[in-house]
């Protein structure tokens, strides 16, 4: 008899199968597929009732979200309008005379009101080294410089309003240094430093200014020919530096020479209008100059440019002195010549054909009762393709009329 004490040997039947310890791989695949899809759907039904959400509180705002969203609105807006006149000044650069100047001026602000300032100064650049001309043969440097200038003195946020003048100061020198070849920011620090001196100054006429304001006045002029002077290397590679230079000396006690700065002005950047009319402006009489001396200026100035601008800077400088201090007053309240001024004219549009030179043209032979000259210049004028030039050149419609009817040619 077998003793019960033996241990039983286990065969193959007894040892469970060693398959049923996992599922086989096919299975654990399609399980994981499954729980993927699973938490696919989950997170997209999530998305999509995040979205059913924000579409209802879109369409009913609450209160105070209508009046979050208005205050972002508003906040914003400056920032599209200046996006928006970037995209519209560009195609515009190839128009009419009025329509360059404008897109020039916007494309300055533009750039600088979106922050873009390194832009800003490569298309100054860019202006400046191809001399490149409005279709009236303006420089366009001039309108895009005014642009820029626009764009920053009105870029003092509201906390800053109390120092603005210091505000505009630190940035324009900080501009200055982050951009340590180009004239652009350092002639703003220049125009802020002239702009601050006579704010101190104010527009009172000399016998009514206090005479407590005229020593910080000369300093500050003083502190802005310096700046100007020790910037000179960099700041007078672009031609607004000599204007800028003589609009400051202008009101200054320091005894620079105007010519001198058009000499030097003239021979960087030759036949740069606007360095003329600052000296014509020197030489006004509430400067303490005569008509006498604007007439023999305006002589010397064709000497001056005559073999790139033939005749044509005594008929500039004097229809730049219509816009101002002479306007409608030109012939009988100054020495100008209409015969030079014909002349001067008739070299303008031959160098610069463009309707706003031929209309201005018209205008001054009208208003010295040039008859032939008028009636040969009429036929050439577009009058209906463009009514804003019309009113800018003429100041109305109806003067153009009288105009045409005393050449004896109205146009309908």
């Amino acid at each position: 008899m077998l003793s019960c004490a033996l241990p039983l040997r286990a065969g193959p039947a007894d040892s469970p199968p060693a398959a049923s310890a996992s599922p086989p791989p096919a299975t654990t695949r399609e399980a994981a597929v499954a729980a993927a899809i699973a938490e696919r759907q989950a997170l997209n039904e999530a998305r999509i009732r995040q979205l059913r959400q924000q579409v209802e509180q879109r369409a009913n705002p609450t209160l105070e979200q209508r009046q979050q969203q208005l205050a972002e609105y508003q906040r914003t807006a400056p920032e599209r309008e200046a996006r928006k006149r970037l995209l519209d000044a560009q195609p515009k650069l190839d128009g009419t005379e009025l329509e360059v100047r404008e897109a020039l001026f916007a494309q300055g602000r533009a750039l600088i009101q979106l922050q873009r300032k390194p832009e800003a100064v490569a298309a100054y650049r860019d202006y400046v080294a191809q001399r490149r001309r409005t279709p009236s043969g303006l420089w366009m440097s001039e309108s895009f410089y005014l642009g820029v200038e626009s764009a920053l003195i009105e870029s003092v946020p509201e906390q800053e309003r109390a120092r603005r003048w210091d505000w505009l100061e630190e940035q324009t020198l900080r501009w200055a240094r982050e951009a340590p070849d180009s004239p652009l920011p350092r002639l703003m620090h220049g125009e802020i430093l002239l702009d601050r001196a006579w704010e101190i100054r104010g527009s009172r006429y000399v016998a009514k200014t206090p005479p407590r304001v005229w020593k910080p006045f000369y300093a500050a002029l003083d502190r802005t020919l310096k700046y100007l002077d020790d910037e000179r290397a960099v700041a007078s590679g672009a031609p607004e530096y000599y204007r800028l230079t003589l609009n400051t000396l202008r009101g200054s006690q320091s005894g620079g020479s105007p010519l001198e700065v058009l000499d030097q002005g003239e021979r960087a950047f030759p036949g740069y209008y606007p360095m003329y009319f600052e000296i014509y402006t020197t030489l006004l009489p509430k400067w303490s100059g005569s008509v006498a001396q604007i007439e023999a200026f305006a002589a010397d100035a064709v000497r001056r440019t005559r073999a790139s601008e033939g005749e044509s800077m005594y008929a500039r400088i004097y229809w730049f002195a219509a816009q101002g201090a002479y306007s409608k007053t030109l012939f009988w309240r100054t020495h100008a010549s209409w015969e030079r001024m014909r002349q001067g004219f008739e070299d303008i549009v031959q160098r610069y054909p463009d309707q706003w030179n031929l209309h201005n043209y018209a205008r001054f032979a009208c208003d010295a009762q040039d008859r032939d000259t008028l009636a040969t210049l009429l036929p050439r004028l577009k009058v209906q393709a463009n009514m804003t030039l019309l009113e800018s050149a003429w100041g109305s419609r109806k003067r153009f009329e009288e105009c045409s009817q005393m050449a004896g040619s109205l146009r309908s």
